[in-house]
């Protein structure tokens, strides 16, 4: 794989050589697994109150309440108002922003 010229980082935004972009399996593989992982950074959820940014993945610590989502490139979704995360679940998407009525949890940042 060729990788971001500017060096330093052990896993960073690696696209596929020409060879490879058929299929692109293995780097979908190694992205999904680093998002999993929170390679890219986790955020805290410690309590009410909006949080925005470009995350992938929801992990409920508590019961948590969310007023409301906002997907990545996505004008409606079927988010309904007022959900409630039992903890331990998690919520995936390509959030943008994420309000929470209550609870806490982690924010998994996406690649």
């Amino acid at each position: 794989m060729a990788c971001n010229p500017s060096g330093g980082a052990s896993f960073g935004p690696c696209m596929p050589r020409n060879d490879d972009t058929a299929q692109r399996l293995l780097w979908k593989i190694a992205s999904l697994l680093a998002i999993g992982l929170g390679c890219p950074g986790v955020a805290a959820v410690t309590g009410a109150g909006t949080y925005t940014g470009n995350f992938a993945i929801y992990h409920a610590l508590t019961d948590t309440v969310i007023t409301s989502v906002t997907y990545s490139g996505c004008g409606n979704s079927s988010f309904v108002p007022g959900s409630t995360v039992l903890a331990g679940d998690r919520i995936y998407g390509n959030f943008e922003s994420l309000v929470i009525a209550s609870g806490t949890g982690e924010l998994y940042r996406g690649i």
